[in-house]
């Protein structure tokens, strides 16, 4: 291996820790503001409550949920594709 094939390969474990290690919590994040409403003040500006979300920002906080029930499905399945193809002679990601 030469030392730019090392590099690019170190850059690309770099960025995938980066896109894996931000963009998970990001997305949780995203969720969770879009099943919050709006912030209820009192007359001090502090937050007090808030007001249920619409329809459309609850209904994108479970489709980000989804999506992240399914990266964290194939993250598994992915850990554990070694062991699922012995033990039980399942391949989920088929020959990668």
């Amino acid at each position: 291996m030469t030392g730019t094939e090392m590099i690019v390969a170190i850059l690309r474990v770099a960025g995938l820790a980066v896109v894996f290690g931000a963009g998970i919590p990001m997305l949780y994040a995203l969720g969770m503001r879009a099943q919050a409403g709006e912030p209820v003040r009192d007359e001090n500006g502090v937050v007090i409550d808030d007001t249920e979300p619409t329809p459309h920002m609850r209904a994108l906080g479970y489709a980000t949920y989804a999506v992240l029930a399914v990266i964290i499905v194939a993250a598994i399945l992915w850990i554990a594709k070694d062991s699922l193809a012995y033990y039980l002679n399942w391949k989920p990601f088929g020959s990668l």
